[in-house]
């Protein structure tokens, strides 16, 4: 998935174009506390301009304070200590703010936007869209209208309006390099990836050196099926920023997905440098030295990632058939055993543990049992019990099918869907009166089973000799 934000990086040490930002920081914060606020407004409300384009919110917030204690009439302030907590994201208190704004003047279009964006965070959508309507009225051909339209489309996941307020914004504002960056983003969550890469190259246009901007064009790119031209839009992307571990990790996936393990191996190296406890990247490395068919060193990254993340089912399964490579067909039982233990309902852990030499034994279904014994009716129980009836029966040991599915109706005696899969084993065991009693029974409980039961068995239900057996009194349950 491609990052929303163009801006990457949110650290609020970091700026685009600030030299003299610490001095100036140092120098408004001497003044207030020489109480020289008043004197001194023009040179405090530049300062908080700077630090609100170079993400230094909390900064700004407190400048904006002071301010308002020797300006309490000035909307502009209330409008900017409004954006500072909107993007700490405390919008309910930023309201309070942009309100107070637009009490001392209630045509002002950005605090009108700002208004908007806060309904669209808190999903206010109704109230957001009548505020940019008002806005619009005010403003028809103001960009940030136009862009806030987007952004609300866009959370309602109406991609292709979105697209239009934000192709307007652009049209209004050629350089409004966010407008087409989020028309971009529309494009690719409508799955319009020829648009989207369209839109990625006239965003980069603008901003060349923004490596989100091509890290998610190398993701369309992958959409289109064009391995080659994405690894280079990766490549580009870390060559503006080295530190980027997505980029890394996605180029990484790339490699390997076309053969080339060494690059993909160093890649994720790369991801570790960075990030050492990313149990993915070991998680990956131990994958392409199986597929290499280097078994022992699969193993250690597997191992590592478990380590990490010691309910990761993947690499216990991985690790696994490494081991059962090895012909350690013990060890392999043990991992697929703890495998099941961490996900009872992976689906890929099931077909391996039930498969051949890899059958469930009492010890596989520890945990599962303990759960039982608890003796509790939660979801979680019951799911579990009926999930493993259902494996069980997949490799056709009916009898331990039927025994779970009893248990499962110890905490549910009126689950229907329990009944008719009883009588399903019971027919498959050819004990018919059985299947016949349990089937009548899940009828009874729902009987919208009928129509699922006439749909699998044409015929059957309207049979003279089905409707005879159904209304034999005679048949009874044995267990």
């Amino acid at each position: 998935m491609s990052f929303f934000d163009s801006e990457y990086s949110e650290n609020e040490n970091e700026f685009l174009e600030s030299t003299d930002l610490p001095a100036s920081i140092k120098k408004a914060k001497a003044l207030i506390e020489e109480g020289k606020t008043f004197t001194n407004q023009n040179f405090l409300e530049d300062v908080v301009d700077l630090c609100i384009d170079n993400y230094r919110y909390r900064d700004a917030l407190y400048f904006t304070e002071k301010l308002l204690e020797v300006a309490p009439y000035n909307a502009d302030l209330y409008l900017q200590k409004g954006i500072c907590l909107i993007q700490l994201n405390q919008n309910r208190r930023a309201m309070k703010f942009i309100d107070k704004a637009l009490s001392l003047n209630p045509v002002d279009v950005d605090a009108l936007t700002e208004k908007a964006s806060i309904n669209i965070n808190l999903k206010n959508y109704e109230e957001a869209q009548r505020v940019l309507q008002q806005a619009l009225a005010i403003e028809p051909k103001n960009e940030l209208v136009y862009y806030r339209f987007g952004k609300l489309y866009q959370m309602k996941e109406l991609y292709a309006k979105a697209v239009e307020y934000f192709e307007k914004a652009a049209e209004l504002d050629p350089e409004f390099s966010e407008a087409v960056f989020q028309m971009a983003i529309s494009y690719e969550y409508g799955n319009n990836y020829p648009a989207a890469l369209e839109a990625y190259d006239k965003y980069l246009d603008i901003e060349p050196n923004c490596e989100v901007g091509w890290f998610n064009r190398g993701i369309v790119l992958e959409g289109l099926d064009r391995p080659e031209k994405a690894i280079n839009s990766y490549e580009l992307s870390l060559a503006i920023d080295d530190h980027f571990t997505d980029a890394w990790f996605n180029l990484g996936n790339l490699f390997a997905d076309l053969g080339k393990y060494d690059q993909s191996i160093e890649c994720f190296k790369n991801v570790l440098k960075l990030e050492r406890n990313d149990e993915a990247a070991y998680f990956n490395i131990a994958t392409i030295y199986e597929e290499k068919e280097d078994y022992v060193t699969a193993i250690k990254f597997y191992t590592r990632a478990i380590k990490k993340d010691s309910g990761y089912h993947e690499a216990f399964l991985g690790r696994g058939f490494c081991f059962y490579k090895l012909n350690k067909v013990r060890s392999a039982l043990r991992d697929f055993r703890l495998a099941l233990a961490a996900n009872y309902f992976s689906d890929e852990v099931w077909d391996v543990s039930l498969r051949e030499n890899f059958q469930i034994d009492e010890s596989t279904i520890l945990r599962i049992n303990e759960l039982i014994e608890l003796n509790q009716e939660t979801p979680s129980n019951v799911m579990v019990i009926k999930e493993l009836s259902k494996k069980y029966s997949s490799i056709f040991a009916i009898d331990k099918a039927i025994d779970y599915l009893f248990k499962a109706l110890q905490f549910q005696p009126n689950d229907a869907e329990s009944y008719y899969q009883l009588s399903k084993l019971y027919f498959q065991k050819k004990m018919s009166k059985h299947g016949l009693y349990y089937l009548k029974r899940a009828f009874t409980v729902k009987p919208e089973l009928k129509k699922i039961f006439s749909e699998s068995f044409p015929g059957v239900i309207h049979s003279k000799l089905f409707i005879s057996l159904m209304e034999d009194n005679s048949i009874f349950q044995v267990r």
